[in-house]
């Protein structure tokens, strides 16, 4: 009897000889810490390499090298997610302000106008960014997001929304939609506007303007996706002199001037390439210019 003991004595002290050997090594057995971590991803506008502003004008723009002004710069963002290095997609769980976010969506604010500026409607206000969490314990090293709204959220009564929704400056109609992006510019060829609005159209059914749809032919929203970034070091900028660069800000080749994402607009072609997005049947373009990441 007193052998069985000696044996089992020794067998259940393997159990507790083999954690200290894991500490006397130096590695932990504790859960990595997966609270939720707070993360700021930050956006900026340029026009090459200048801050976009309202309150100069910038040369060398478009296929004409216009001279050219903003007077008003706006885009929706949704389905923030920071990616593994496995790729795996994490949702940023984002903080409401009942102004600039609300559930997944964050508006983007990047002119400051107001009175003296040449964006004399736009807000004095901006908002450069997402704000959110996500779970602790896994690092980082890639970003992705959705320029445009949830189609749940991008129909319906602006007047009556919660923020960022109610920004009627980004509404087209409750059948349309929102605009995901509004640019703004007067050019030397235009100057009383030329514009591009981003929103969906084909919508339908149409029936009366309060009419919401079930569908939309061409949605018109796009996914950006950063393999490396860093969101403690690294800002998205809209660069809006890249984006331009194929578009002739001086004439209007139909419709009002500039591009309102209908499949008929010729100004839109050169527009919707720089979003990455395909045009009026053609192929989903291989690469976009509006967005690039820099070191902060």
């Amino acid at each position: 009897m007193s052998h069985m003991l000696r044996r089992f004595a020794t067998l259940a002290t393997i159990p507790f000889l083999a954690s200290l050997a894991a500490c006397a090594d130096g590695s932990s057995t504790t859960a990595p810490d997966t609270s939720p971590r707070p993360v700021a991803i930050k956006f900026a506008a340029r026009v090459g390499d200048l801050p976009a502003t309202c309150s100069q004008s910038y040369a060398a723009l478009g296929t004409t090298r216009s001279t050219a002004s903003i007077t008003e710069f706006m885009a929706y963002v949704s389905d923030v997610s920071l990616l593994r290095a496995d790729g795996t997609a994490v949702p940023v769980t984002l903080t409401p302000d009942a102004k600039w976010q609300l559930e997944n969506i964050t508006l983007l604010d990047f002119a400051a106008g107001g009175a003296g500026t040449n964006c004399p409607n736009a807000s004095p206000e901006t908002n450069l960014q997402v704000v959110g969490t996500v779970p602790g314990g896994a690092t980082y090293t890639g970003l992705r997001f959705t320029l445009g709204l949830p189609f749940a959220r991008n129909h319906g009564d602006a007047t009556s929304a919660p923020g960022p929704l109610s920004a009627t400056a980004m509404f087209w109609s409750w059948n349309g939609g929102y605009k995901a992006m509004r640019l703004d510019v007067r050019s030397t060829g235009s100057p009383t506007g030329w514009f591009v609005h981003l929103g969906s159209t084909g919508c339908s059914p149409t029936g009366s303007a309060t009419t919401v749809p079930t569908s939309c032919t061409a949605r018109n929203v796009m996914t950006y996706t950063f393999s490396n970034f860093d969101a403690a070091k690294q800002t998205v900028v809209a660069d809006v002199a890249t984006f331009l660069a194929s578009s002739d800000l001086d004439i209007n080749l139909g419709g009002p001037a500039g591009c309102m994402s209908a499949a008929t607009d010729g100004d839109c072609a050169p527009i919707f390439m720089s979003f990455g997005l395909p045009f009026n049947g053609s192929a989903t373009p291989s690469t976009q210019s509006l967005f690039r990441v820099i070191a902060n």
